[in-house]
């Protein structure tokens, strides 16, 4: 009884309203009446109602008590008690168009939910499941509000990236960078600098430029990444490859020779906060689909991938590290074989990369 009124939820229709066990002509949260008049509030919402769908009829019509669009009940009848379960599966289908010829509307739903319900539950749905996934045609006026709301869509995200909490700039590089704080970079670190700027050939897609570097070049790039076994969707579709941007094309209608000298090529991320996790015994995920596991896993790839011979199997980065071997790359077209593979890193010079990426997060503390 949580509306105090000393009637249990399951003897009263308005559980929530102290003044009302039922209904009524005005719902729950209005009085019917004012004195001996009737409520102006009431009249109001009554005047602005479309339609109103009480389920206190039997059978299979869910009855328009205000309009004409009746709705129907599948899966289940009306029993006249004013509702209509769903717990099952049911679902009441409501005409077309009711919502359509609308220029603005408020919906309201009253639903109880069960004592072991989930709360996250689907109430209602718009549109028609039969042109799921078709092309919606849209007439000039409405193609330009959609076209506007997505514009403000992407700019509030640019904004917000844009934003000092997005990108605050306040690694140790960029602090050192800056000459702020009297921060240094360590001998460890300024070799690392050093190689990803020359030996490591890091640069020539983290590009560093500017007062506040990217690390990105925008570009895409297949790196003969393997096929990561850990991951989840082989277990819902076992033949599943990652196409990268060329299979995005490929679906999206392009022609072969546009989208075959993209198969595999995936987005070059920035390296800021390429180490930044919440705890230190985080464990990251590197590259495209998460097959890296660490900072030095994925340097000693890049130097070493096609030196080192072809694993026998679909190793994960540890199994490949302990058995000092790396899988063949999920795609093998378009691998870029000119700026990683056989670096000539040593393990040292490998190690002085990792300390310098690990610079780059933000919110460093001297």
């Amino acid at each position: 009884d949580p509306d105090g009124d000393g009637v249990p939820n399951c003897l009263d229709d308005c559980p929530n309203d102290a003044n009302k066990i039922e209904k009524g002509a005005c719902g729950c949260g209005y009085l019917d009446t004012v004195g001996t008049d009737l409520n102006p509030e009431c009249l109001d919402l009554a005047g602005a109602l479309v339609h109103r769908y009480r389920f206190d009829g039997t059978g299979t019509t869910a009855a328009d008590s205000v309009g004409s669009a009746n709705g129907t009940v599948i899966g289940t009848t009306l029993d006249g008690s004013g509702e209509v379960d769903l717990s099952t599966g049911p679902y009441v289908d409501l005409p077309n168009d009711i919502i359509s010829v609308l220029s603005n509307a408020t919906i309201e739903v009253w639903v109880t939910l069960g004592a072991n319900t989930d709360p996250f539950q689907r109430i209602f749905d718009f549109g028609d499941s039969g042109t799921e996934g078709e092309t919606v045609s849209l007439s000039a006026e409405d193609r330009q509000k959609v076209d506007a709301s997505y514009d403000d869509i992407a700019l509030s995200i640019a904004a917000y990236e844009s934003s000092a909490e997005v990108n605050a700039f306040s690694s140790k590089y960029d602090l050192s960078f800056q000459g702020k704080n009297n921060v240094q970079l360590s001998q460890e670190e300024r070799r690392g600098r050093a190689l990803f700027n020359g030996k490591g050939k890091c640069h020539l897609c983290h590009i560093i430029s500017g007062k506040e570097p990217l690390f990105t070049d925008y570009t895409f790039d297949n790196l003969g990444v393997p096929k990561n076994p850990e991951n989840p969707v082989y277990a819902v579709d076992p033949g599943f490859v990652d196409l990268g941007l060329g299979g995005f094309l490929e679906k999206a209608g392009y022609p072969e020779e546009v989208y075959e000298d993209e198969l595999g090529k995936q987005k070059v991320p920035t390296l800021r906060n390429v180490d930044k996790r919440p705890s230190p015994d985080f464990v990251k995920a590197y590259s495209h689909n998460g097959y890296f596991k660490s900072l030095e896993g994925i340097v000693h790839f890049y130097n070493t991938r096609d030196v080192l011979p072809v694993c026998a199997g679909d190793y994960t980065e540890a199994q490949a590290l302990a058995a000092n071997c790396w899988p063949a790359p999920e795609v093998a077209e378009n691998v870029n074989r000119d700026e990683l593979g056989d670096l000539g890193l040593t393990a040292e010079e490998e190690s002085d990369i990792v300390a310098f990426l690990r610079t780059l997060s933000d919110g460093y503390m001297p």
